[in-house]
C-alpha cells in the first residue's frame, strides 16, 4: 500500500511539474506576442498589433489553466506529504513549511 501511495505521489509530482513547465512556455509565448504587438503598435500597424495582443491573451489564459492544475496537484501533494516525496531514480523533493 505504501508503494502505491509513493507511486501516486510521484505521478502527481511529475504531472504538476509538467503543468508548471507548460505554464512557463505559455507565458514566454505571451511575452513574445506582447513584444510583437508593441512593435506593430509603434509602427502604426494597429490591426497586426491587435492580432498579437489577442494571441498574447490566449497564451496567458492557457498559462492560467496550467497553473490552476499545478496548484490543485501541489495542494494534494502538500496534504499527503509530511516532509518529502520520493521520486523515481533516487530523486527526492523536499517541501518547505
Amino acid at each position: 500500500m505504501a508503494t502505491e501511495a509513493a507511486s501516486l505521489d510521484a505521478a502527481d509530482v511529475q504531472a504538476a511539474a509538467a503543468h508548471y513547465q507548460q505554464a512557463a512556455q505559455a507565458l514566454l509565448l505571451a511575452y513574445q506576442r506582447n513584444k510583437q504587438a508593441t512593435r506593430h503598435h509603434s509602427d502604426g500597424a494597429f490591426r497586426a498589433a491587435l492580432h498579437h495582443a489577442h494571441m498574447s491573451c490566449e497564451h496567458v489564459a492557457q498559462a492560467h489553466a496550467h497553473l490552476e492544475q499545478a496548484l490543485v496537484l501541489s495542494k494534494r501533494l502538500s496534504a499527503q506529504s509530511g516532509g518529502s516525496i520520493r521520486m523515481p531514480h533516487g530523486h527526492e523533493v523536499h517541501q518547505s513549511h
